[in-house]
């Protein structure tokens, strides 16, 4: 079971997270001198040979086998998340970390996506944007106690989505039809809600046992 308490480990990892993820988009947003770059590669890949000394982690299986245990968040409350999560965990520098938050049957969260992010200029690339649409239905899982896979997602780009600026991703389930869980979702800029959604997504998740 999944609780909302980090331990020191799950510090730690959020900590080293942070400022590897701000590294990410530094390196790609700035100009840099080539001779500090092959220094610092150095450095890393130094920093990078210590961790590789570690025993290996295996994720948890929990989250999978008993998804009935999973806390499941009130009206206006934040959903538990995994710190190691690929697309929104804290802990995870790849990660666009993500708050997701229960309004009413939907999953909400607020999105401020920086360059290392960057498709065309000044905007998102499409598979960020899906991603984010992807992991933010799988928060609604956790509601009906569901262990499902994503059967399809699709996209729709109705407008570029921006970088550096507040979007408000929101994700909900239409229907239900024996083991298939259908979602549709959309995202907005913060403080324009009456314009019109710049993404939409609809997907389609299937209740199925994790093959071990």
């Amino acid at each position: 079971m999944f609780t909302s308490d980090l331990s020191d480990d799950d510090l730690a990892r959020i900590a080293v997270a942070d400022q590897m993820r701000r590294m990410h988009h530094l390196l790609v947003g700035r100009s840099h001198d080539p001779a500090a770059m092959e220094s610092l590669a150095r450095r890393l890949g130094e920093e990078a040979d210590l961790l590789a000394e570690n025993e290996r982690r295996e994720k948890r299986l929990d989250r999978w086998l008993t998804p009935e245990d999973l806390l499941v968040p009130g009206e206006g409350e934040e959903f538990v998340n995994d710190v190691d999560r690929p697309v929104s965990g804290r802990g995870n520098p790849w990660s666009v970390p993500l708050r997701v938050y229960r309004e009413g049957d939907k999953a909400v969260t607020t999105v401020n996506l920086d360059r290392g992010f960057e498709g065309a200029p000044k905007r998102s690339h499409g598979g960020v944007v899906s991603a984010i649409y992807d992991d933010l239905c799988g928060f609604l899982l956790v509601l009906g106690a569901d262990t499902a896979f994503t059967a399809f997602l699709t996209i729709n780009y109705k407008a570029a989505t921006p970088l550096e600026e507040d979007l408000r991703f929101s994700a909900w389930i239409t229907k239900r039809e024996g083991r298939k869980i259908f979602m549709e979702g959309e995202c907005r800029p913060v403080g324009a809600p009456g314009d019109a959604p710049i993404t939409t997504c609809e997907g389609l998740f299937i209740n199925a046992p994790l093959a071990l």
